[in-house]
């Protein structure tokens, strides 16, 4: 962080190569002296930001030279971004000629860092420009292009404000009581019990993102052949699990995902559920009961053919006491009536499209609305047990310095989510896992 605004940096910015076309970005303040010296067919003359070059670089290669001036910039920086065939090539000796004009290879996140450093992006959009490279559904990019534009960013300045705005009079009470009063404490209660409820539903957020983000689980549970691995196979539409008549061919999870609706669903084939002597086994069945505890849902099956036993009874009891959600499936009805549940053949394919419409409700069930991620979440709960204090003391007679230091603190709190009271090394850790050339 030390060398920002004193150097040049460069990367490539689009994917592996080989490629039809790649992008190289040149950022710093000598950008465009070393664009100029790699592309052939700079102007000598005054360079106009946003307008497209068309030449010839100094690797043979040819292709667009874009520059953006200071304020249009992504970065906030003087940059260029260069497009040219996508050659593993090509791209590698680009690059090498902007090294040997004076730039140097970017570190990881660096171009999204220097957004943040010049104040063009804040650290919840920062995060959710990672967020859109790595999304994989349709619901995970919507969200991320939510926070990207900077709705994070808005609803937490604006809860910051308004707790600035109470901690102000709070201090002007202070410092100025003969002249503007006391502090009007049931205003200053009302509206700091405001903000402490809008907080409170941006922790339930929280819960939802991670469904989001890491996907809706749905652990599938039954004893042994009861048809577990086929149903896990007939819904992925393809044969991923070993299916044999032996009991206990599934040692330990295996875990899958499609998409439904927008959303990342998680299936997990699990070890039969029985009691066994067997090592091995009894590991996978102990594991499989993590994975069900571990679960937005289960599936538990049972084999029609052999019928509800007072095992599975156990089994389900066992779900209940965790109070996790789950839908019993009666396999095999292709040969034999079935009992409780709802009736599916993984032989046949019976039931199998209503079983992936139920898949396709219990997802939705999940809103999709921008959330609060895993390093947010502690600051937002940190700063609704601050306002939660300051609340209660409002309603009392404790000294408005106590007050002071509660919503300062609360408001420290908020401003760590958006970056304005981060600490350097909170910043670092959150840009250190990002691609090169973002």
């Amino acid at each position: 962080m030390h060398r920002l605004h004193l150097d040049t940096i460069v990367a490539p910015i689009t994917g592996v190569q080989p490629a039809a076309v790649a992008w190289i970005r040149l950022s710093g303040p000598d950008a465009w002296t070393v664009a100029s010296n790699v592309f052939k067919s700079w102007p000598e003359g005054d360079v106009e930001s946003h307008r497209a070059l068309f030449g010839k670089y100094v690797n043979g290669d040819e292709g667009l030279a874009l520059p953006f001036a200071e304020d249009r910039s992504y970065t906030g920086e003087q940059a260029v971004e260069l497009s040219l065939h996508g050659s593993a090539v090509s791209v590698r000796t680009l690059v090498e000629a902007c090294l040997a004009a004076g730039a140097r290879l970017a570190e990881p996140g660096e171009f999204t860092l220097r957004a943040f450093m010049n104040g063009r992006i804040d650290l919840t959009q920062a995060e959710a420009v990672r967020e859109t490279v790595d999304a994989q559904t349709e619901a995970q990019l919507h969200l991320a292009n939510l926070s990207r534009k900077g709705v994070l960013r808005k609803e937490f300045s604006a809860l910051r404000s308004r707790i600035l705005g109470v901690l102000a009079k709070v201090e002007a009470s202070v410092d100025f009581s003969e002249e503007i009063g006391d502090l009007d404490r049931p205003v200053a209660s009302a509206e700091i019990e405001a903000v402490c409820q809008v907080l409170l539903e941006w922790v339930v957020t929280a819960g939802w993102g991670q469904v989001v983000r890491n996907g809706y689980r749905i652990a599938i549970l039954g004893r042994p052949n009861a048809g577990k691995s086929s149903l896990m196979n007939a819904l992925l539409k393809n044969d991923r699990s070993i299916v044999t008549s032996t009991p206990g061919t599934t040692r330990d999870y295996i875990e899958e995902s499609l998409e439904v609706e927008g959303f990342r669903v998680i299936l997990t084939d699990t070890a039969g559920l029985r009691a066994s002597v067997d090592p091995v086994e009894a590991k996978g069945i102990e594991r499989s009961r993590e994975v069900a505890s571990k679960a937005n849902h289960a599936f538990y099956m049972y084999d029609c053919a052999v019928g509800w036993t007072a095992e599975d009874d156990i089994h389900i009891a066992e779900l209940d006491s965790q109070d996790i959600s789950y839908t019993i499936l009666a396999n095999k009805v292709d040969i034999a009536e079935h009992g409780p549940g709802n009736p599916i053949s993984t032989m046949t394919m019976a039931g199998i499209d209503d079983l992936l419409a139920d898949i396709k409700h219990l997802v939705e069930s999940t809103p999709v609305v921008p959330f609060v991620n895993l390093r947010q979440l502690p600051f937002v709960e940190q700063a609704h047990q601050s306002l939660t204090e300051c609340s209660a003391l409002l309603k009392g007679d404790a000294p408005d310095d106590l007050l002071s230091v509660l919503l300062t603190d609360a408001a420290m709190q908020l401003g760590a989510i958006t970056g304005e009271t981060a600490a350097p090394d909170m910043i670092e850790r959150i840009f250190h896992d990002f691609c090169i050339g973002k």
